[in-house]
């Protein structure tokens, strides 16, 4: 089985590359930086752009699993908005960028590598708060926004490549919030149970892959394999 984990480097994408490892599979992880200490065969971008992409693409295998970890909550410039107030046309457009854009355009370069006749999973790690239905706390204006963009991109890709990749099926999956850099600021409150490894929701994530199947594709997954409302 060949599996192509994209976001290879942080801590989810990690953990990834190792859960499959050790299942015995052969992993190819993408990322912009190496991680020495892991195996796999490694392939480095400086970023995810089409150009950088396209240097690349000829040194994939073709893939059985695509997951991309991509994503972003905050960095050094900006934390999610608790306001309108503080909604801002930065924060907008860089998180729109992270959490929707690429991950298309991901696809769209890497679709030719992606089998027609065979089984293929493609996902995309999403957001629970993502979920238009679900929203009942609001705030985080950008981050909800974009996973939301994103879990409608795949919806509306799915629905063409039925035609195309007949065995492909396109996931959004939430891996529920992990202890990585991406949810470190906002650990404090939340209770200890409600925290997971890389591990955990490493092994979760390939448990809802292995339960997909082309029939499934478009659709919205909790980690443990419950479908979430858009």
């Amino acid at each position: 089985m060949q599996v192509l984990i994209i976001g290879a480097g942080g801590g989810i994408g990690q953990a990834l590359v190792q859960y499959y490892h050790e299942q015995g599979a052969s992993v190819q992880a993408l990322s912009r930086q190496q991680v020495s200490k892991l195996p796999g065969h490694w392939l480095q971008v400086t970023d995810y752009t089409e150009a950088s992409l396209q240097r690349i693409v000829s040194q994939i295998k073709q893939p059985d699993i695509v997951i991309s970890t991509l994503g972003i909550l905050h960095n050094d410039d900006f934390m999610p908005e608790k306001r309108l107030a503080d909604v801002n046309w930065h924060q907008l457009q860089q998180t729109y960028y992270v959490n929707a854009v690429l991950p298309i355009l991901l696809l769209q370069q890497l679709l030719p590598l992606l089998p027609k006749k065979n089984p293929c999973v493609w996902a995309q790690l999403s957001a629970k708060v993502g979920s238009i239905t679900d929203n009942y706390l609001g705030g985080w204006y950008s981050y909800r926004a974009s996973k939301s963009a994103l879990n409608m991109l795949l919806k509306t890709a799915s629905v063409e490549l039925k035609r195309t990749h007949k065995q492909l099926c396109l996931a959004a999956i939430h891996p529920g919030t992990t202890d990585t850099e991406l949810s470190q600021p906002f650990q404090q409150r939340l209770p200890a149970d409600k925290l997971y490894t890389p591990a955990q929701s490493a092994e979760r994530i390939a448990t809802v892959i292995n339960q997909l199947t082309a029939e499934d594709s478009g659709g919205f997954w909790h980690w443990d394999g419950s479908p979430l409302p858009y």
